[in-house]
């Protein structure tokens, strides 16, 4: 037992993963920390020399991380489907049209890409192994080895069973200055929830953590939610998106390029009167996303056309 004054819960959040039968199989690993990409490297490698053949992998989850995932896959020298229950890649960060390139692009990569399934179950192989991955549709994979990349949930049981207020979607709730319902108790990173959401990112932890020090100190600075935006990386793929890339402000404009021979499309969403950046789409050619991304909710000072032409 350990008395204190004032006390700061950092205590992250897990890698979930769907229910199905034979889910826990061995081979069947989650895609979230250090050990994990090394246990799955160690199990390809073994895996490989067992069979002595090409393992074959799948992924379930079609976000950043489970293209990451199948990527590192295939540099593991494994063959990698990626399988998405939504209708499209990387389905919160990306419209339809930049999904749709994005998928030509990853499949390009020799990654297979079935989208709008779900895997529902996993059998094992003669030795005990995961076998084969069955999905929604009624179809099969072989599947040596899988990767479970379906999202986050928070580390907030600590938080609950003290009786702090905790989230609709899970997280202990913070305000700005990261105390949570306890004026003695800050909660930072993946386990804080704020505004209704956990960021599952380093930034607004790092952010988070500065506030406290700051409160600590004496301060006053205030934890806000910064601009969303998301960039693929370690992929191969060039890939990005900040604001509101599915145009659901009232009344917004949506201007798009695409170049399916080149592999490149590129929106810009705009304000009615086509004046202000509201978010854009990049896939296959990035070079704008850094410079446009900080300029959400002011004036572009061009024809939104003329900037992604």
């Amino acid at each position: 037992v350990h008395e204190y004054d004032r006390l700061v819960l950092a205590t992250g959040s897990w890698a979930w993963a769907p229910r199905a039968e034979g889910k826990d199989l061995p081979g069947s690993f989650s895609y979230r920390t250090v050990d994990d990409v090394e246990s799955l490297a160690a199990w390809v490698a073994e895996r490989g020399e067992a069979l002595g053949r090409e393992v074959r992998g799948v992924v379930v989850g079609g976000g950043v991380l489970g293209l990451e995932a199948a990527a590192a896959l295939q540099d593991l020298g494994a063959r990698s489907t990626v399988v998405e229950f939504a209708d499209r890649l990387m389905a919160v960060q990306l419209d339809d049209g930049g999904g749709e390139m994005l998928r030509l692009l990853i499949q390009d990569k020799g990654i297979e890409v079935r989208t709008g399934v779900g895997a529902t179950a996993f059998r094992p192989a003669e030795d005990g192994a995961i076998g084969t991955a069955e999905l929604t549709d009624g179809s099969e994979l072989p599947a040596d080895v899988v990767v479970f990349s379906t999202g986050i949930r928070p580390r907030d049981r600590i938080g609950r069973e003290a009786g702090l207020a905790v989230g609709e979607r899970g997280g202990i709730v913070v305000g700005e200055s990261c105390q949570t319902s306890d004026p003695d108790i800050w909660a930072i990173g993946e386990c804080a929830s704020f505004d209704g959401v956990c960021a599952g990112l380093i930034a607004p932890g790092n952010d988070m953590a500065d506030v406290v020090a700051d409160r600590f100190l004496g301060g006053t600075r205030t934890h806000q939610r910064g601009e969303d935006g998301t960039k693929l990386k370690g992929v191969g793929v060039d890939a990005a998106a900040f604001g509101d890339v599915n145009a659901m402000t009232p009344d917004a404009l949506e201007v798009s390029f695409v170049d399916p021979v080149h592999r490149q499309y590129r929106k810009l969403v705009m304000s009615d009167d086509a004046t202000t950046l509201l978010g854009g789409v990049f896939v296959g050619d990035i070079a704008l996303y850094s410079q446009l991304r900080p300029m959400t909710g002011r004036a572009l000072g061009a024809a939104p056309s003329a900037v992604i032409a």
